[in-house]
């Protein structure tokens, strides 16, 4: 039966995360509409773009699960675990399903340690590269916008604003995601008082047999092997284009004009900080917002930005849950190899 795998998160939760994100979007967007005298509803938004482009948008987003799958098998095989491209794939594409559910996109990657480990690979190390590709988000956002406070794009100078505190917040989380991972020791009094609560007995010396796996890990990523973390953030940066890529391919077919996509994709990452900051489930809601604030003033149509942004979100949020829960409901989610 479809819906017997599906014992992740119970299917409850789940339509009640998608319930909120959809009425956190649609509330957003029927908001924007109406501040800019827009005549089309929700529904007519979505209609603007013809179901073909729809299509190739979507697959040019799925297809970064692919780059994000080789990052992942690489890293595991180095360290001598081995898993299978699918399972690579598997992890990745269930990562952002649960992202997309949970408040600040930030599910994902609790889930991938667990799938990981219960393909056999040490937590310790599964939670490091996690733990990495975290900080690589937070940390390239933070590049990006920097790198775009030294442009000379119009719309920057009324919105910069957004740009400099989209910067405050990628480095303030980046510092602390670093500081976690540098030395996780900072932790155990955290540890202690969840221990406390939950009457936890034996979870402060778990965590910190935990600590020294983890410690290990990031010395193996972080010191001994640096290029690996090289080769992992070129992959993620190329991953990030083809996701940004497909929303640059609705906007360029609804404005018809000759954009730079280099304009575009850095003036998206600048304000990424800024739209994941929103608690709603996958940032319903923030995303829609920031990305109309800014695309508004790029292609000097607030109507056209916003069925840009009303359309992918579509195309790399809703479509991209659907995927996930067919996958999750047809494919069973491994059992515990072993004591990880």
């Amino acid at each position: 039966m479809f819906w017997y795998n599906l014992n992740a998160m119970s299917l409850k939760r789940i339509l009640i995360s998608l319930l909120v994100a959809f009425i956190s979007g649609f509330t957003v967007v029927s908001f924007l509409n109406f501040f800019h005298r827009g005549r089309a509803g929700f529904f007519s938004l979505l209609g603007a773009l013809p179901v073909p482009v729809y299509v190739v948008a979507f697959l040019i987003f799925t297809g970064s699960y692919l780059l994000e799958a080789l990052r992942l098998v690489y890293l595991v095989w180095h360290k001598g675990y081995k898993i299978s491209f699918w399972g690579a794939l598997y992890n990745t594409m269930i990562g952002y399903l649960f992202s997309f559910l949970t408040p600040f996109a930030m599910g994902g990657q609790p889930f991938q340690v667990v799938h990981l480990s219960r393909l056999g690979v040490d937590s310790g190390y599964a939670t490091g590269i996690m733990g990495t590709r975290v900080l690589e988000n937070s940390l390239g956002g933070a590049v990006i916008a920097v790198i775009m406070l030294n442009t000379s794009l119009g719309w920057l100078l009324k919105r910069g604003h957004m740009v400099i505190l989209g910067i405050f917040i990628s480095i303030s989380v980046s510092t602390a995601i670093f500081l976690a991972m540098l030395k996780p020791g900072i932790l155990i009094p955290i540890v202690r008082v969840i221990s406390k609560l939950f009457k936890l007995s034996n979870l402060e010396e778990s965590f910190k047999e935990w600590r020294e796996r983890f410690e290990s890990s990031i010395k193996y990523m972080w010191r001994d092997n640096a290029y690996l973390m090289f080769l992992d953030a070129t992959e993620w940066f190329s991953a990030l284009v083809l996701q940004i890529y497909s929303l640059y391919y609705i906007l360029h077919f609804l404005s018809k004009m000759n954009l730079n996509f280099w304009m575009v994709f850095g003036s998206v990452n600048a304000v990424n900080a800024l739209a994941y900051f929103i608690p709603t489930p996958g940032a319903a809601g923030g995303i829609e917002f920031t990305y109309q604030f800014v695309l508004s003033g790029i292609v000097g149509n607030s109507e056209v930005a916003l069925k840009s942004v009303t359309a992918w979100r579509f195309v790399s949020y809703y479509g991209q849950i659907l995927l996930g829960m067919l996958v999750l409901g047809f494919f069973k989610f491994p059992k515990v190899e072993g004591n990880r």
